[in-house]
């Protein structure tokens, strides 16, 4: 089962997925801390899925005693706070990076969290290390991919050649019947953007 949180000022999507008492929780932002106490009296958090290093998609990483999986390119943001875009919200960063247990991810790794298993796909552009992850047939694409768009590429290292290659390879690694759940608004379906989405018809050229 997957769960979506909408917290903090740009409407971030936080991700729950459950499997009976066990869940791996994908970029817990800000305003997510409200939430934190709650999911951790209900269940037992395996790990924490971050897709980028940006502020509204890691700010409640704090919150949670596990291991926090974030890609290798992209840990500099966890200890920049500019990187991380929060003096853009005249905020400084809520958790103490020396007690995080970070574990940094590569292209095409498999992440076992007990039972489920998640494959990490590096999808540059948005950010030089964003990633999304594979679970079954649900792609968590952080800001990578959303409905009828693609992320911005004008925050530190970001790259529109990088995205529209990271695109392309979405649609070449997923079905058409891939569910996509991004970081921001509603989910789609790897067949819908294929069809419609400008900036993939675009990247697919």
């Amino acid at each position: 089962m997957i769960k979506k949180y909408i917290s903090g000022p740009f409407s971030t999507n936080t991700y729950l997925v459950v499997k009976g008492k066990e869940v791996v929780i994908v970029d817990p932002g800000l305003g997510f801390e409200k939430y934190a106490q709650e999911i951790k009296e209900t269940y037992n958090v395996l790990g924490v899925l971050l897709t980028h290093g940006h502020v509204d998609h890691i700010d409640a990483i704090g919150c949670f005693d596990c291991p926090i999986y974030i890609s290798e390119a992209e840990k500099e943001f966890l200890f920049d706070e500019t990187m991380a875009l929060y003096p853009l919200m005249r905020m400084h960063k809520s958790y103490d990076i020396k007690k995080i247990d970070l574990h940094f991810v590569i292209d095409n790794e498999e992440i076992i969290l007990d039972e489920m298993t998640f494959t990490v796909i590096s999808t540059p552009g948005h950010t030089k290390g964003s990633v999304c992850y594979k679970y079954y047939n649900n792609l968590f694409s952080g800001d990578t991919l959303f409905y009828c768009s693609q992320g911005r590429t004008d925050f530190p290292t970001g790259n529109d050649k990088q995205l529209r290659e990271s695109l392309k390879k979405i649609i070449s690694l997923c079905n058409d019947n891939t569910l996509v759940y991004p970081g921001h608004d509603e989910k789609t379906t790897i067949k819908f953007e294929r069809q419609y989405n400008q900036f993939v018809l675009q990247a697919l050229k």
